[in-house]
C-alpha cells in the first residue's frame, strides 16, 4: 500500500528509446534505469505499455494485491498488467 505520487498516460513514440527515457525522467523526476523493475531487460519488451505510475510510502499490507486485480469481464480474461514505480 502507498501514496499515488504521479500517473502518465500520454506517451511519446516509443520507437525513440532515447526520448522516451528523457520524457520518463522528466515526467518522474528519476531515470529509467534507476526505478524501472525489469530496466536491464530491452527496451521493446516495455515499448506497448499504456502507461506508468509511481507511488510513495510504500508499506506492507494483507489486503489486496495487483495481482488481484483483474479487468472487466469475468473468467477467462486476461488480467490487466501493471508495473509499479517506487520513488
Amino acid at each position: 500500500m502507498g501514496k499515488l505520487k504521479a500517473v502518465w498516460t500520454d506517451l511519446p513514440d516509443a520507437d525513440d528509446e532515447y526520448t522516451f527515457k528523457k520524457e520518463f525522467n522528466h515526467h518522474f523526476g528519476s531515470s529509467w534505469d534507476k526505478v524501472m523493475l525489469g530496466a536491464e531487460k530491452p527496451f521493446d519488451q516495455h515499448r506497448y505499455w499504456d502507461g506508468y505510475f509511481a507511488v510513495t510510502d510504500v508499506v506492507s499490507s494483507n489486503g489486496l494485491t495487483l495481482l488481484d486485480v483483474t479487468g472487466a469481464g469475468g473468467s477467462g480474461v486476461k488480467p490487466l498488467c501493471y508495473n509499479v514505480i517506487v520513488v
